[in-house]
């Protein structure tokens, strides 16, 4: 009776603990979805060098400015209707430090972004308000 008594609670044991450790289906899907997500996300930003410049809408921009301190850009109603993230820095110097990438080489510079990288580099406000008129998002 003892011979047989072993083998059943080692079989019952093995068979209790290989059925506890396996996960549920229904676990596995939302981290795999999550996972799927992320890489998504992260592939979309990490093609441009500076992801912080990125617009975080689909419906906005995002703008730097460099050497533009005349004009307050954030008193703009028609720059800030559109750009919903504006980053100024006063001097060319900086902005080559900073950016080298972006091959900065005028002062004053207006770089606008969505969210896959520029789409409008000038040296005139003018011109930026223009191409934000006929852009619109």
């Amino acid at each position: 009776m003892k011979r047989i008594a072993w083998p059943i609670v080692i079989g019952l044991t093995l068979l209790v603990g290989c059925q506890n450790t396996e996960p549920k289906e229904e676990t596995k899907q939302p981290t795999e979805q999550n996972q799927q997500e992320k890489s998504i996300k992260t592939e979309t930003n990490t093609t441009f060098p500076y992801p912080n410049l990125l617009s975080d809408s689909d419906q906005s921009y995002s703008l730097l400015v460099i050497g533009d301190n005349d004009n307050p850009i954030e008193k703009n109603n028609k720059i800030t209707e559109k750009v919903n993230n504006i980053l100024s820095l006063p001097e060319l110097e900086m902005s080559q430090q900073s950016y080298p990438e972006l091959n900065i080489e005028t002062e004053p510079a207006y770089i606008l972004f969505d969210q896959a990288g520029v789409v409008y580099q000038g040296k005139n406000l003018k011109e930026l308000t223009t191409y934000l008129e006929k852009n619109t998002k």
